[in-house]
């Protein structure tokens, strides 16, 4: 024989109940069967809100059970058609029934636990009726049992402890044996003296599991609109995925820290009996579901440490603290017992080893009769300044970490912190018992979603995700998305991660998707958005949005994204960029990155700030970090510039060749951008800075290329053809340098602290005058280099480079991360 439980989404209309009629039947082609049912979906919550609006005194109680009425008559006539005058009549009874108590209530504006369990019951007992005259209609023979003829319990009316030895025998004696389909009352139960009582809110699994244990079943099936118990809460973990077996300590623990796929109490009687508990889904019951058993001799697969995460998502903690709470026997002894005594549930502990404090996690409607209680209860150590005012902290969570196999399990714990950490999320309270099967977290409430999805994906997941938001979409955004969509799979199927671009905007457009962009059609997402602020409102989204393993890309030239930085790093994401204003803006924003990266978990990256794609700032980085000393750095930073003069080299003339570059984009659309040095000069500052100098913009000496006549207003073709004034100039000077030996190059040097960028001869057989093309060259002359400098050399100009060396910053990060 099994119990069967249908809960209320599993009835929630004719056509689910006749689903349900289809599931039993099939059930007794195999085995007998008793049925537990619940109220009809939000049944409880509308009678809950109709007794709360009679003791206020609000007339709208009427319309409630006008609702209620309503949403039965309408399966009634659904189900049964024509035939409808005998559940007709029922139903106005029932309902007059109901009507009667709560406009009691209404007329006393006082509403009792005890009359709250009478109204809350007819939900059970409105559902159990239609499910079991449905059956009978047809044609599988039926019967109606209400639990308050089996189920027997104290007088603490809405949440009521069971009497197990009275209920046993009311169990045995009522369905000793039968022939047709016990269809049972979930939830109610009642007490000695009759009154009605119920076992908390999804009491109906307990119902099950109780009656399954007296009456021996073989198993005992949760019948819900979920496949099983899943490893975490799929609505807000995306990639959660079905426990095939579960312990019977591990369905506990899940389910008393906020699962709620199964009753807390359910567990028990099932557990004591040896009778195996099933989670299947009423609306895939092909789907194997969950088995709920002691720990099962076989798996499909290596267990895991970790079996399941769980969360409430609105808890208070409460902290008793003083230095006369130490080493006193007895204080948290009176604490649960005053909390006992007020019916205060305490869902989560922790106590600090030196019994200075105890930090408890309770439900928020609880939490000012505690504070009340608990303060009047050490009253003389409070006035004594022995022990502090209970202090409360509000807008909490908690979470669960559950698993059997932890216990003996090194590295758990660290995992799970390391986690957190990196992801900027801060543990309140923490609390784990000596059996070692659960760690739970007190966290801030806003967090809740980013732990469950960051601590799921590092205990589960062999693939990892990073949540990437691009700032900019001109060229080097487009050949950097270009290179994330050809290369994902690759890195997912060789690296097991994924790179996910969940948002991009520009100052006029932005596109959001948390699972990610179509990476070949970015452009059709991408629309204006009423009230759009630019980018300032875009990096509110992402911090808003507050996703594990978020990457902030800026491949922007904008001062308000860079500005941006410090906030961002604050709240725990990381930064790539291309951006050079950031790190070569003003000292004052300089500091604050710097400073509020030290202070967060977050990393910012930015390579590509000075040679594109070469690695310098990590060449320097390696060489301060491993004891180096840098005597001095120079060479060319500009591709531009070094396009420039190298095709003068090759006889070119200084008008033409700077069109040359401009047409093949090298340069900016005013080319006198690039050959005012400016460019040039932001990069050797940020070389500086990483040396540790206190630069300015203005502190470096920089050259201008841009001749006094083609200064002022003008538009970037005007100058063009004014340029061709200097032409000569450049010629005469490369033939005169070459004279002796020399050719001109624009270089940069940091020396002494000091930085200076300008127009400079250099040997013929120099590394610079060797350069093609867009290249750029570092030389850095050290202690360890001193003889034979170290020399970076490679592309410095274009947005494939470029967008190749962010795409490796953004792999940087998302190795640190995961």
């Amino acid at each position: 024989m099994r119990v069967y439980k249908f809960g209320g989404s599993s009835i929630g209309s004719a056509a689910k109940i006749r689903n349900v009629a289809g599931i039993i039947r099939d059930g007794l082609s195999h085995t007998p069967l008793v049925v537990v049912v619940s109220a009809v979906w939000k049944v409880t919550d509308m009678l809950s809100e109709a007794a709360a609006l009679a003791a206020k005194g609000d007339i709208a109680y009427l319309e409630k059970l006008g609702e209620i009425f309503s949403l039965h008559d309408s399966i009634v006539r659904d189900l049964f058609h024509d035939d409808t005058s005998e559940a007709d009549a029922w139903l106005e009874g029932l309902m007059m029934e109901l009507h009667d108590v709560v406009h009691g209530v209404y007329m006393l504006k006082e509403l009792s636990d005890r009359n709250l369990a009478l109204i809350l019951s007819f939900g059970e007992r409105l559902s159990s009726w239609i499910v079991s005259r449905h059956l009978q209609h047809s044609g599988t023979a039926s019967v109606c049992v209400d639990a308050r003829e089996l189920i027997v319990t104290d007088d603490n009316y809405c949440y009521a402890k069971v009497d197990t030895q009275a209920t046993g025998k009311s169990i045995r004696e009522r369905l000793r044996s039968f022939d047709a389909v016990p269809v049972v009352t979930g939830f109610i139960a009642s007490a000695a003296d009759g009154a009605v009582t119920n076992l908390g809110r999804g009491g109906s699994d307990y119902t099950a599991t109780i009656l399954g244990a007296v009456l021996h079943a073989s198993e005992v099936w949760i019948w819900t609109d979920v496949d099983g118990f899943y490893s975490a809460d799929p609505k807000r973990v995306r990639d959660a995925r079905v426990i095939p077996y579960i312990s019977y300590a591990e369905a506990k623990e899940l389910s008393h820290a906020g699962a709620k796929v199964l009753h807390p109490l359910a567990v028990q009687p099932a557990m004591k009996a040896g009778i195996p508990v099933l989670i299947r889904n009423s609306f895939n019951p092909e789907a194997p579901g969950t088995r709920i058993e002691h720990e099962p001799a076989v798996r499909t697969a290596l267990p895991r440490p970790v079996t399941g995460l769980t969360s409430i998502n609105h808890v208070v903690l409460l902290n008793l603290s003083g230095s006369g709470m130490a080493g006193v026997p007895g204080t948290a002894s009176r604490l649960f017992s005053c909390l006992a005594t007020h019916n205060i549930n305490v869902i989560f502990i922790s106590q600090a080893s030196s019994e200075q404090s105890i930090s408890l996690a309770i439900a928020p409607g609880q939490a000012s009769m505690a504070k009340k209680v608990l303060e009047e209860e050490y009253a003389p150590e409070i006035d004594a300044r022995r022990i502090d005012p209970v202090h409360v902290r509000r807008n909490l969570a908690m979470v669960a970490v559950v698993g059997n196999k932890m216990s003996g399990h090194p590295g758990v714990s660290a995992q799970l912190f390391e986690t957190l950490g990196k992801n900027g999320i801060n543990v309140i309270a923490v609390a784990q018992g000596a059996n070692e099967m659960n760690i739970s977290l007190v966290i801030d409430s806003s967090d809740e979603d980013k732990a469950l999805n960051c601590i799921h994906e590092s205990f589960f997941l062999s693939m990892r995700k990073v949540h990437v938001f691009i700032t900019g979409t001109g060229t080097i955004a487009k050949s950097l998305i270009s290179q994330i969509r050809a290369h994902r799979l690759t890195l997912q199927q060789e690296k097991d991660l994924d790179i996910v671009v969940c948002g991009l905007a520009n100052t006029r457009s932005v596109a959001l998707d948390t699972n990610g962009l179509d990476l070949g059609h970015w452009h059709e997402a991408m629309k204006p958005r009423e009230g759009y602020d630019g980018i300032g409102e875009y990096v509110r989204m992402i911090r808003e949005l507050n996703l594990h393993n978020t990457i902030v890309v800026d491949c922007t030239a904008s001062t308000r994204v860079a500005e941006a930085y410090p906030g961002l790093l604050q709240s725990n994401i990381s930064v790539a960029t291309a951006n050079k204003l950031g790190m070569a803006g003003p000292w004052e924003l300089y500091r604050s990155i710097m400073d509020a990266q030290r202070s967060s978990n977050a990393r910012f990256l930015y390579e590509t700030n000075v040679g594109a794609g070469l690695p310098i700032i990590n060449t320097l980085n390696d060489l301060k970090n491993s004891g180096d000393k840098i005597i001095c750095i120079e060479g060319v930073l500009s591709g531009t510039l070094s396009f420039i003069f190298n095709e003068l080299r090759k006889g070119g003339r200084f008008s033409e060749v700077v069109r040359k570059a401009k047409e093949a984009g090298y340069t900016e659309p005013d080319p006198r951008d690039d050959l005012s040095g400016a460019d040039f000069a932001r990069k050797l500052l940020i070389l500086g800075r990483e040396l540790g100098y206190h630069l300015e913009y203005d502190d470096v000496e920089c050259e201008s290329l841009v001749p006094e006549s083609c200064r002022g207003e003008m538009t970037p073709a005007e100058f063009l053809d004014r340029l061709a004034d200097v032409d000569d100039w450049y010629a005469q000077e490369i033939e005169n340098a070459g004279a002796e030996g020399m050719t001109i190059a624009f270089t940069g040097e940091l020396k002494d602290g000091k930085a200076k960028v300008g127009l400079k001869r250099v040997p013929l057989q120099s590394p610079v005058a060797g350069l093609n093309g867009t290249e750029n060259l570092v030389v850095f002359t050290t202690d360890r280099y001193l003889k034979t400098p170290l020399v970076v050399k490679g592309p410095g100009a274009g947005g494939e480079v470029t967008a190749g060396g962010v795409f490796a910053d953004i792999l940087r990060i998302a190795g640190y991360l995961i």
